[in-house]
């Protein structure tokens, strides 16, 4: 996930864009199920083994139960079948006011920072936008850091390129390993997006937006890239 923090709603223009996608029937969640989605501040490791502040993302039901860091789109989601096997990453949430609360196994009392509406079916995006991840020691005195970029490009008209660039730096060695990319289009919907390859293959990945500066896919914040 990205450290930057979200700003307010601007990016997106509602369009109905009629790509040919023919969305499956799930026994997943719909739009009725979900209460919203709410960020918490938390910490992860950066490049180098910078320790970095980002908002993690829970998804709220209106059972009054809550997943941790959706990474897949919620209508994919078997809730049952999640509970046993990822039990850990279920709680529950409650709302005082406008401040909501969250609890979590193992965690406290956790409140949220900010809570996103969902995307408008149809929705398009456009440029360029990226997420830097990475690990390593050189921030304790070690000599080893290595850095991931993986990248969207999104038009109007409903098409999108991906790729990605990972690289290992250490004394006496290097790597820099690019990949091609794919091409494709794609499609938004609550907090869901759909990204269908001109390989064939498909993707349906969680997914918010919180202005011009943040786009949230998978489990991962992308922020623009610059053309």
């Amino acid at each position: 996930m990205h450290t930057v923090r979200p700003h307010g709603f601007a990016l997106m223009t509602a369009i109905v864009l009629g790509l040919p996608f023919q969305h499956a029937k799930a026994a997943g969640l719909g739009a009725s199920d979900m209460e919203g989605v709410c960020l918490v501040k938390t910490f992860r490791t950066g490049v180098g083994g910078m320790r970095l502040p980002v908002w993690r993302p829970y998804l709220l039901l209106k059972d009054g139960s809550a997943y941790a860091n959706p990474k897949l789109a919620p209508d994919t989601l078997d809730p049952e079948q999640s509970r046993q096997d990822e039990a850990d990453r279920w709680g529950s949430w409650s709302q005082q006011g406008s401040d909501k609360t969250l609890s979590m196994p193992g965690q406290g009392a956790m409140s949220s920072a900010q809570c996103l509406p969902p995307a408008t079916a149809g929705m398009s995006i456009q440029g360029s936008y990226k997420h830097v991840g990475g690990g390593g020691n050189t921030i304790s005195g070690g000599h080893a850091s290595f850095m991931r970029s993986d990248s969207y490009r999104f038009y109007a008209d409903g098409r999108f390129s991906s790729g990605s660039n990972s690289g290992l730096i250490s004394p006496g060695a290097s790597t820099d390993v690019e990949d091609a990319g794919k091409t494709g289009h794609y499609r938004i919907h609550d907090y869901s997006i759909d990204l269908r390859y001109e390989d064939g293959s498909e993707a349906q990945l969680f997914f918010y937006a919180d202005g011009d500066r943040l786009l949230h896919i998978g489990d991962e914040d992308f922020v623009p890239a610059g053309d």
